[in-house]
């Protein structure tokens, strides 16, 4: 390439310097933003990109970066690379370094795995970081993807009257010519979010009752609470609304050898069990629920 004056070497360097910059950039940015469903829900930005605005970008730095290193490498220090590692290998200087640097990689990868000091603390400080955009209870969508649903279907799974959500929409002029657009489609076209959407026709939802006395089956938790977001609520939380006293919950869970905390996420104490935050559910409210052998 040089001898056309074009710099084969400068070029490679800068292009893989460049895809380095921006795909560190970027993995700053993924490390800070929030959770997907937060993302979609509240239309986050962050210099007016999405999240799959940022995440693309990554994408694509990072395969820049790689070809460019490998081309780099093969063109200009394939050789000389190669040399060198077996001369120094061969001579005993790098053997130390290979083995610790080999270990140090290892750690990583099952550290990042199973969650050993101090990867799994670097990892949950990730998530406190994610976590920190809810400020409140609106940042939540009542389920995941809930932006992807059409209106009438939202309207429906949420219990909400569809002809007032419809007029409740349109007298404060968001435009959409269907209740068959998702809830993206209509905020997007209004310059909006999913998250105020919800919020204009919340007033419309009727909460699924929990009448005490009755009989549930496992059929009926399921069909009244599956994608209702629960597995995102504390115990205690959950109890509140289905107004079942706590300690009677836990007792009957400790039956089942199943512990949650009172401020513990459902999802994570049952994924620490092997169960659903659903099965939490049918223990508590459906008599004489057992959970499947294994």
């Amino acid at each position: 390439m040089e001898k056309w004056g074009f710099h084969g070497r400068g070029f490679f360097s800068l292009l893989s310097f460049g895809g380095f910059l921006v795909l560190s950039i970027t993995g700053i940015v993924l490390f800070i933003m929030p959770p997907g469903r937060i993302a979609y829900w509240t239309d986050w930005r962050f210099l007016g990109l999405t999240k799959d605005h940022w995440g693309s970008i990554h994408i694509c730095s990072g395969v820049v970066f790689i070809v460019a290193g490998i081309l780099h490498t093969f063109y200009y220090n394939w050789k000389p690379l190669i040399n060198y590692i077996v001369k120094k290998i061969s001579g005993r200087r790098l053997r130390a370094e290979l083995a610790i640097s080999s270990i140090i990689i290892l750690f990583v990868i099952v550290g990042a795995i199973y969650g050993i000091p101090p990867l799994g603390p670097f990892l949950d400080f990730n998530e406190y970081v994610k976590s920190s955009w809810v400020i409140s209870k609106e940042y939540e969508p009542p389920f995941g993807h809930a932006e992807d649903l059409s209106l009438k279907v939202f309207a429906k799974k949420m219990n909400i009257d569809l002809d007032k959500a419809v007029a409740e929409l349109k007298s404060r002029g968001i435009a959409f010519e269907s209740d068959r657009e998702t809830l993206e489609e209509i905020a997007k076209r209004n310059k909006t979010s999913a998250m105020r959407l919800y919020a204009m026709i919340k007033k419309y939802e009727q909460q699924t009752q929990i009448v005490k006395g009755q009989t549930y089956t496992p059929e009926m938790i399921e069909e009244q609470f599956a994608g209702m977001g629960l597995g995102r609520k504390t115990l205690e939380d959950m109890c509140a609304a289905i107004e079942v006293d706590v300690t009677q919950a836990k007792e009957k869970l400790a039956k089942q050898n199943i512990s949650v905390k009172e401020d513990e996420a459902l999802k994570k104490a049952a994924d620490r069990h092997g169960i659903t935050a659903l099965d939490i559910m049918k223990i508590i409210l459906v008599k004489d629920f057992s959970l499947p052998t294994k």
